[in-house]
């Protein structure tokens, strides 16, 4: 076990009192900041804080409140898929309308179930941590891997509400051969990259198991997660 375990956790793998107490000043701006910086040393303080669950769901909310408000200025824009066909049978000119109360049931359900897939397979290589442990470090993950691509559709819906730019050609552009699309693509690949290292180092902590089957399980949880996400959300 490493000195970063040993810190929150006994000989036997479980919570110290004292160790518990000492992760337990942290607030969650510490532990949301410092997931970046630090993954591996913050998510083994975050699982023996008895609250992990709530700084998690709190990690998604902002990020479920991010995108609930890039809906609402898509269709104040008048924005509608231009490019791909929704998945779900709604009217295109409607979807981001159904949008804004889908995404964030969405998001936690996703959220959930990738978690719930996690706890049971990381069984097969030895993981010890508890569906909460597991639940708590994935909505970090997704809360902070989530402004990767946030911050650029935050702006592009909020410009477009403001009738300063037209959604419905700004995605084209996206789409297109354009500086805007290997902008996006960019971003894209931040946004898997970020979220695949997060889970890795989060799955890690939760169940105090080697790198390589954490980063397994970090890229399956990442494809059921955004599998389930673009069911409802394309």
């Amino acid at each position: 076990m490493n000195q970063s375990k040993s810190l929150a956790l006994g000989r036997s793998g479980k919570r110290h009192p004292a160790r518990a107490s000492q992760a337990e000043t942290r607030s969650f701006r510490d532990y949301y900041f410092q997931a970046i910086v630090r993954p591996r040393q913050t998510f083994d303080a975050l699982v023996v804080d008895h609250r992990r669950v709530t700084m998690g769901l709190l990690a998604v909310s902002i990020s479920a409140i991010l995108y609930t408000v890039v809906y609402i200025g898509l269709t104040v824009a008048g924005g509608a898929p231009t490019v791909f066909e929704p998945w779900l049978a709604i009217p295109k000119e409607a979807y981001f309308r159904y949008d804004i109360f889908i995404l964030a049931p969405s998001m936690f359900a996703g959220w959930i179930l990738a978690a719930g897939v996690v706890q049971l397979l990381s069984r097969l290589a030895g993981g010890q941590g508890s569906f909460e442990d597991t639940l708590s470090v994935l909505g970090f993950g997704i809360g902070l891997a989530t402004w990767a691509t946030g911050i650029h559709e935050l702006t592009d819906s909020v410009l477009g509400a403001l009738g300063i730019i037209n959604v419905n050609q700004y995605e084209a552009l996206l789409n297109g051969q354009t500086f805007w699309h290997y902008l996006y693509l960019c971003l894209s690949l931040l946004y898997l990259g970020g979220m695949v290292w997060l889970f890795s180092k989060g799955i890690g902590a939760a169940q105090r198991i080697r790198p390589l089957p954490a980063f397994i399980f970090g890229v399956l949880a990442f494809l059921i997660y955004q599998f389930f996400f673009f069911i409802f959300n394309r």
